[in-house]
């Protein structure tokens, strides 16, 4: 990922000294610092007040453009198609005058420092992430599904004491606009589908957006292009510098995970494990089929292990409001003989109790290598699986056997075997104001860890020989300091 950190500048002018900063300011300028850097202006001089710059890498729906006092931020989804300025707070005069700014869907000050409206849970991690939680004002979104321990603390109705966080109506735009002209302060974050894009003082943040197919077809990894919006999203704040190390720092870890398992898969030799990836859907009466491409396409194809995709005119034979989904029949053609089960839905043991001698049948029930996403609640998967998308991916190379052994050994924190294991959260908030902690594993490369004679999936050992007995010795003492830093 492209990034440029500019060095210090001294330059003179005829009314004090222009300071070339050295990263990007975390305030306003001062009046003093805004009538130095006006000076140096009209004199002709180059004026860079964002040292720290970001440039998209993997994603496809966002850019950035960096012009001295202020950066512009665009959109570019084809269903979005909206440009932003964020101009250095407090500058002494405008880079653009009223009938220029026209051009831009939304002009506010950087660093942002008013209330932020959520109106997708997928924004939440972001947002905690970049130490802004407290700015939260209000959410257009179900309160229930929020799963964010520190969050779920301070929700709670408008009006019942000053700093609540507003609840707003579900997909309500005139709700919105109602609130931002009460509190005209308000940065609103939209969404992917957002029916009104570019309504004053929206950006729109198009991470849940982005295209497998248009990721296959670019040549790079939706999951990281998913992940990459925090970048754009720092940039309200002038926080370039840390979303960027944030998210290289991800995906050292995940492409880590990725070369590991094609190294394990390359010493073992076996057949690629086969995965079947849906759930049963009660309100269309069918299992929901897997689609490519898709994210955990690539999650299968990065752990060397074949996800089963229903061949072309065999989706089911169940049509559901456009959609199709298979019988009980056709599911047990398609997925009988999978080796793991990865069912994303929270209702596999309600099935289980209704359909017991059915289920029996596929080979991944027999051996109890079934899979939801509940290891850390419910709802968490949908709000937090892209910010945490080298976890899942570790997750899912561990139950297909294709994980580096470590220790202490990976504990699974999102995929949770049905059978053996009970639904975990994410456990409890001991203060509303503590700063985000993210989870994660650092990544130990080993590269002649092979599997175990074991027939279960998911276990694997690392082979001693006097030829690696130096590199297994640095495994094991990286291992030993191995960075688990779960959020409270």
């Amino acid at each position: 990922m492209k990034f440029f950190l500019a060095a210090a500048l001294l330059v003179a002018t005829t009314s004090g000294a222009y300071v070339a900063p050295t990263t990007n300011y975390d305030r306003c300028l001062t009046p003093s610092e805004a009538d130095d850097i006006a000076t140096a202006i009209s004199n002709g001089i180059d004026v860079d007040l964002f040292p720290d710059k970001v440039f998209p890498d993997q994603s496809s729906y966002w850019d950035m453009e960096y012009h001295g006092t202020y950066k512009i931020l665009k959109n570019t989804q084809d269903t979005i198609s909206t440009s932003y300025l964020l101009y250095q707070c407090g500058l002494s005069t405008m880079p653009f005058d009223e009938t220029e700014l026209a051009q831009f869907d939304s002009v506010f000050p950087v660093p942002y420092e008013g209330g932020i409206v959520v109106t997708a849970t997928t924004q939440i991690p972001n947002v905690e992430i970049l130490g802004r939680r407290d700015q939260i004002c209000a959410f257009a979104i179900t309160e229930n599904l929020v799963s964010s321990p520190c969050l779920s603390q301070v929700l709670i109705p408008e009006g019942k004491e000053d700093g609540s966080v507003t609840i707003l109506p579900l997909y309500n735009d005139t709700a919105v606009e109602d609130y931002l002209a009460a509190n005209p302060d308000s940065l609103i974050l939209g969404g992917s589908w957002d029916s009104a894009p570019k309504m004053k003082n929206k950006v729109v943040i198009s991470d849940i957006g982005e295209s497998p197919q248009k990721a296959i077809d670019d040549g790079v990894d939706v999951n990281e292009a998913q992940a990459e919006w925090l970048e754009p999203v720092g940039s309200l704040f002038n926080q370039e510098k840390f979303a960027h190390t944030y998210n290289l720092e991800r995906k050292q870890r995940y492409e880590c995970h990725t070369d590991n398992a094609a190294q394990l898969a390359a010493v073992a030799d076996d057949a690629r494990p086969k995965v079947l990836w849906g759930y049963f859907s009660d309100y269309s009466s069918g299992f929901d089929a897997p689609a490519s491409p898709n994210y955990y396409v690539t999650y299968a194809e990065h752990c060397q292990a074949d996800l089963l995709i229903p061949e072309e005119g065999k989706e089911g034979s169940i049509d559901s409001w456009g959609y199709k989904y298979m019988t009980d029949e056709e599911w047990l053609e398609f997925g009988r003989d999978a080796d793991v089960w990865i069912y994303p839905s929270d209702n596999f043991n309600k099935l289980l109790s209704q359909k017991n001698e059915y289920l029996q049948q596929f080979k991944a029930v027999q051996n109890e290598q079934v899979y939801d996403y509940q290891m850390s609640g419910g709802e968490g998967w949908f709000e937090k699986r892209l910010a945490e998308y080298d976890i899942v991916l570790l997750d899912m190379c561990q139950v297909v056997g294709r994980n580096l052994e470590t220790f202490p050994p990976h504990q699974r924190m999102w995929l949770r075997n049905v059978f053996t294991e009970s639904p975990r959260t994410l456990g409890v908030c001991t203060d509303v104001d503590e700063l985000f902690e993210p989870r994660h594993m650092e990544c130990v490369r080993n590269d002649e860890a092979v599997n175990t004679d074991s027939d279960a999936p998911g276990i694997l050992s690392e082979q001693p020989s006097s030829a690696n007995q130096v590199g297994l010795a640095h495994a094991f003492l990286a291992s030993m300091v191995l960075m688990w830093t779960v959020r409270a």
